[in-house]
């Protein structure tokens, strides 16, 4: 149904999103066949109906489980990693599939008989434990956009939040009007929503770093050009890892993709306290553009990048040295091809990278 591959995010998301997938598939599976039996199609057993029942209630609180542990990790939460994580936030997932299955003999959350289903008087306790994984990832995402700089950014957050709205609607509706086949429609337009989004968004981002890629950089850069004047100008600034190559020879390719994600997490603390846009424009090099006016004196933001990288080098306890080069140019006029101000900035680049060389 969905082609989840290496771009969609990191390895954990894609087994978390094809995990959620499957369960999907299940309750879908089961939803239509009790909706076969419920609607007298064929014959089917009132006890076959209760089971069918039971799996597709216990789905649903088990889905609401996993979007919430990929959305943790999607947002990279800090507490994830800690071993208490997974046992507490899986309870009330667990509670729920038990009373669920439990019901079958105790009529707890619901109870058959030959003519129909009913809820029974623990259901809404059920629903209110699903409410919590899609509140918890609510609240998450809107904090994480308030603090977010990029559009892009934010709008990934975003498509989270409406992500939930649909089950969170449907939920409701059946809690008023019990046997309403809404879940199962409502659950299948979020993902193909996110899905979409989630697609659109990697076509301009680095599936490695998060920064947006080389294609939104050509596109940002050109529309800053077409505004450049006297008045308004802008400048461009290419950065380089130095030594990258001898980090990937010694240390291997996954310390390399590390050493990579923490300059793109340190230029992302700088250029968060700037109107900028950042980019990774391929292998070690990073981009940014910013307003004239914004990033004077230019010296000031260089040193702030060198400095951050530092710090955040020495705060992760990496195994080498890790240090940057940055060249940059201004752009002036809206006549100035692209690879013009480009070439600018990379001849002073790799000046200061063979200065840094010489001073190691």
């Amino acid at each position: 149904m969905f082609h989840t591959g290496d771009d969609l995010a990191g390895v954990l998301e894609i087994h978390l999103f094809r995990l959620l997938l499957s369960v999907f598939c299940i309750f879908m599976i089961d939803d239509s066949l009790w909706e076969i039996g419920a609607s007298h199609m064929i014959y089917m057993p009132w006890h076959a109906r209760s089971v069918l029942n039971a799996v597709g209630l216990a789905c649903q609180p088990v889905m609401c489980f996993i979007w919430y542990l990929f959305s943790e990790v999607r947002m990279k939460h800090q507490l994830f990693g800690r071993k208490w994580f997974l046992p507490v936030t899986a309870a009330p997932m667990l509670i729920s599939v038990i009373l669920i299955f439990s019901s079958l003999q105790t009529g707890l959350i619901f109870y058959s008989d030959a003519v129909s289903e009913y809820h029974g008087p623990l259901y809404d306790l059920v629903m209110v434990f699903d409410f919590i994984y899609l509140l918890l990832v609510t609240i998450h995402a809107v904090i994480k956009s308030i603090h977010a700089k990029s559009r892009s950014v934010k709008k990934g957050y975003f498509t989270m939040i409406t992500f939930v709205l649909f089950p969170f609607a449907a939920g409701i509706l059946d809690s008023i009007v019990p046997d309403t086949p809404t879940m199962a429609p409502s659950i299948l337009s979020a993902l193909l929503l996110f899905f979409v989004n989630v697609q659109e968004m990697q076509i301009y981002s680095d599936a490695l770093t998060g920064l947006n890629n080389r294609r939104r950089s050509d596109q940002i850069l050109e529309e800053y050009i077409e505004k450049a004047d006297a008045s308004n100008g802008f400048y461009l600034f290419m950065i380089d890892v130095n030594r990258f190559k001898l980090i990937n020879d010694k240390y291997g390719h996954l310390e390399g993709d590390r050493a990579l994600q923490t300059i793109a997490s340190s230029l992302t603390q700088v250029s968060g306290k700037y109107p900028v846009f950042l980019s990774r424009w391929g292998g070690d090099e990073f981009l940014i553009i910013g307003t004239q006016s914004a990033l004077e004196p230019v010296s000031s933001f260089v040193e702030l990048l060198h400095q951050q990288v530092e710090e955040d080098a020495d705060r992760f306890h990496l195994p080498y040295r890790l240090s940057i080069s940055v060249g940059y140019s201004l752009c002036m006029s809206s006549s100035m091809p692209p690879k013009e101000l480009t070439a600018a900035a990379d001849r002073m680049l790799y000046e200061d990278k063979r200065l840094a060389h010489q001073k190691e």
